[in-house]
């Protein structure tokens, strides 16, 4: 009989995937095993990211709020511009400044 040599020569060792050696082993008997993960934490973890979607969306709604502010105050500042250069050009005409007319 020969023995294979190569990678496939030592076979019969069996070699277990590190993913798989960290895995809690098997409870003999069929106990309930305690859980992997500390459930408080993971609360505490779930409400804290609410409590910062609640932040995040506050401050969006704040933002919201002050953009549709800062656009309706454009808005009023470039019909304030408009009146007032209608205004002076409606002066300009009365005082007969108007560039269109003769001089003499």
């Amino acid at each position: 009989m020969t023995v294979p040599t190569g990678p496939s020569g030592n076979s019969s060792a069996s070699r277990v995937h590190p993913a798989l050696a960290e895995l809690p082993k098997i409870v003999e008997g069929g106990q309930k095993m305690e859980p992997v993960v500390d459930r408080s934490k993971l609360n505490k973890l779930e409400d804290e990211a609410e409590r910062l979607r609640k932040q995040i969306e506050d401050k969006e709604t704040k933002k919201r709020r002050s953009l549709r502010e800062w656009e309706r105050m454009s808005r009023e500042t470039e019909a304030a511009a408009l009146r007032s250069e209608l205004a002076e050009e409606a002066l300009r005409s009365i005082n007969g400044e108007a560039e269109h007319m003769a001089a003499f």
